[in-house]
């Protein structure tokens, strides 16, 4: 198995066995070079392999696929009970709280971890041995809270406790530490059957339902981490943002360690099956994800006809780029010098917005919490996309990563442990600046408030202990760094602040004014209260906003707000590879690969989404190290004008460029 794939996946059969087994050279001829096996074994649209009744078609299959060079994951679904096993839901079944067996899409039963049904599946597992296949991809599991009479025995066995007597977050932890079992088993299994074997899950990685210690041991049956960033849209597409697919491949970097990515990506429009996206859409994300690392599984739940339409066209040409250019692909890593710091930590407690997906679900959250964690995430990821600039994710998994930036941001870091503070203290010490805001290390990794902020010490302010409502009328400024482009100055304040004293006020670079009952109520008053501080540490320095910056750029993404935010990334950061000239709907990524270094430009400048086609841009300008002296868009096969040295300009921009530098 190479380290970067092109993954191809029926998620359906409704073909003949004639035709069956023709995929391998028709994903052959689309340009494939791994396929993830499910129509061969469909039951319906998942799939589980059973020796009795799939046996002889896989050996037929796999055949085919060795003649046309195509190696094979076995698809095997650990999440519902399918048409061919659902009427065994009285044995292996998920039982909900009214003893009923909820389906799961609506259509069939979740199976109990705890059941008999696991003894099944490993059977049908180790029945797989004697076939030449690379691994396997187990597609779920879900993380239902199951009240049969055997997962209520285990817990009365390991907590003493009935249900009845139980907590809901006993119950929740409970039935997450029976899914994180059930994996380290398979994990073992597998092993045990075929080691060379890889396997993997799929995992949502922004879902919040696990902190930092237990995330890493969800990742430790992972072998491959791979997650739904090309999966979209499930809910309305005008509040998908542009970003998804980037900061999913980019986020399962930095959880991966050494280990290979892969942004599933769904060749037609959730949940519309049989709806394929449109062709710039699916050129936005394809290029999303090789851009920022990973690999790609295209994936579609419809016959592959549906691949004769224009996006299934459009799709074979990304494939056969890939495929051309695959050596430049196969190691690549991220030139950036600036990360959004993700905690696991603190999305596992604090309040968040629901993940649209039909797997995952969302982690329920409760707490008197003033911001929402995902949003202020999104929002951080928004300033430097239109901002234009390459940008990675770190998260408490990676930390010594962070040594590789100039410039981390925090947003809304409420939850942290004395390891990550540390860390991130030590990257600020080292010559690193660190831009946070909200609740800023406000409590410890388990969600308990601290008598004094994690970082107050060295960023040099410390918090009342009280909030201030700035509602959507109140104002702040930035006196001699920044002056919006009004008689006073003055910014939107953010919905919400910490109120804040500061030890030094030469270190105030920001104030906001005293809330305002209504945004008619009188003329408002120039900012006096603290607001913004910019405190040196060691040869790096802390800059810190209480109000939650992050979260209102997400809401109402003002102009202000990205200057600024940009002044003081760029203070710190001094970019060597720049872009302008371009829209703030131009996504871009730089990578070293072999022998070159590629820039990846998304173009998501629209209207509206579903992009039917991207806005054409005219002369981007890419300011890159003079060692370049060539700067091509293989995408399209054209040559960038050199206009001085280390200056390219890109004639036109449509939905996508991949630009190699020599």
């Amino acid at each position: 198995m190479k380290k970067h794939m092109r993954i191809a996946a029926l998620q359906c059969n409704f073909q003949t066995e004639e035709q069956t087994l023709k995929m391998p050279e028709f994903w052959q001829d689309f340009g494939f070079d791994t396929e993830q096996l499910l129509h061969t074994h469909a039951d319906m649209y998942s799939a589980i392999y059973d020796e009795k009744r799939h046996g002889k078609l896989l050996e037929k299959y796999l055949a085919n696929s060795r003649a046309s060079n195509l190696g094979t994951i076995v698809y095997m679904n650990c999440h519902i009970l399918g048409p061919s096993i659902a009427d065994r839901k009285d044995e292996w079944g998920v039982i909900n709280a009214n003893g009923e067996f909820p389906l799961s899409y609506n259509t069939y039963p979740a199976c109990c971890l705890n059941s008999g049904w696991k003894d099944y599946f490993f059977d049908c597992i180790a029945s797989l041995k004697k076939f030449d296949i690379y691994g396997l991809f187990f597609d779920g599991p879900h993380y239902h809270t199951c009240y049969c009479p055997r997962c209520q025995a285990l817990f009365k066995e390991t907590t003493g406790k009935t249900y009845a007597q139980a907590t809901r977050g006993e119950l929740a932890k409970f039935t997450y530490e029976s899914v994180l079992k059930f994996k380290s088993d398979l994990y073992k299994h597998v092993k045990s059957v075929n080691p060379d074997w890889q396997m993997y899950f799929n995992e949502g990685l922004f879902v919040g339902r696990a902190d930092s210690k237990d995330f890493a041991r969800q990742l430790a049956s992972d072998d491959i981490v791979g997650t739904e960033g090309g999966f979209f849209f499930y809910g309305e597409p005008k509040n998908v943002p542009f970003w998804k697919c980037a900061s999913s491949a980019k986020l399962a970097e930095a959880v991966a360690g050494e280990k290979p990515t892969v942004i599933f990506f769904a060749g037609d429009h959730k949940p519309w099956g049989w709806f394929m996206h449109t062709p710039a859409e699916t050129v936005l994300c394809y290029m999303s994800a090789i851009g920022n690392g990973a690999s790609v599984w295209y994936g579609i739940h419809c016959n592959p006809d549906n691949l004769a339409s224009e996006a299934g066209k459009m799709a074979k040409r990304l494939v056969q780029f890939d495929k051309k250019y695959d050596e430049l692909y196969q190691d690549t890593r991220s030139l950036a010098d600036v990360a959004v710091f993700y905690s696991y930590d603190t999305a596992a407690k604090y309040r968040k917005s629901k993940e649209e997906s039909d797997l995952y679900g969302s982690a329920e959250n409760s707490g008197n919490f003033p911001g929402n964690y995902s949003d202020a995430i999104q929002g951080a990821f928004g300033v430097l996309s239109h901002l234009n600039r390459p940008y990675d994710a770190v998260c408490e998994l990676n930390l010594p990563a962070l040594n590789s930036y100039k410039t981390v941001i925090a947003p809304n870091l409420a939850m942290v442990s004395e390891t990550t503070r540390n860390a991130l203290l030590e990257f600020v010490k080292n010559g690193g600046t660190l831009i946070a805001d909200g609740e800023f290390g406000m409590y410890d990794e388990k969600g308990l408030k601290r008598d004094k902020g994690a970082f107050a010490e060295a960023a040099g302010f410390d918090y009342s202990g009280k909030y201030l409502d700035h509602n959507r009328f109140n104002y702040c400024a930035f006196p001699g760094f920044y002056a919006a482009d009004n008689a006073h100055q003055w910014l939107p304040a953010p919905v919400w602040s910490a109120e804040i004293t500061v030890k030094d006020p030469a270190n105030i670079f920001g104030k906001a004014n005293v809330p305002m009952k209504g945004c008619y109520e009188a003329k408002p008053q120039d900012p006096t209260l603290p607001y913004a501080v910019k405190t040196a540490y060691g040869k790096g320095s802390v800059i810190y906003i209480s109000g939650a910056v992050f979260e209102f750029y997400f809401g109402f993404a003002h102009k202000p707000w990205r200057d600024l935010l940009g002044k003081l990334i760029a203070e710190s950061s001094n970019n060597e590879y720049t872009v302008s000239n371009a829209s703030c709907g131009v996504s871009v990524s730089v990578r070293q690969s072999k022998d070159c270094v590629l820039v990846h430009l998304t173009n998501y400048t629209s209207v509206v989404r579903p992009i039917e086609k991207s806005a054409v841009l005219k002369d981007i300008k890419l300011s890159v190290p003079s060692k370049f002296t060539r700067a091509t868009d293989i995408w399209s096969g054209r040559e960038l004008r050199k206009t001085a040295d280390g200056e390219f300009v890109l004639d036109t921009l449509e939905e996508a460029a991949v630009i190699r530098l020599d």
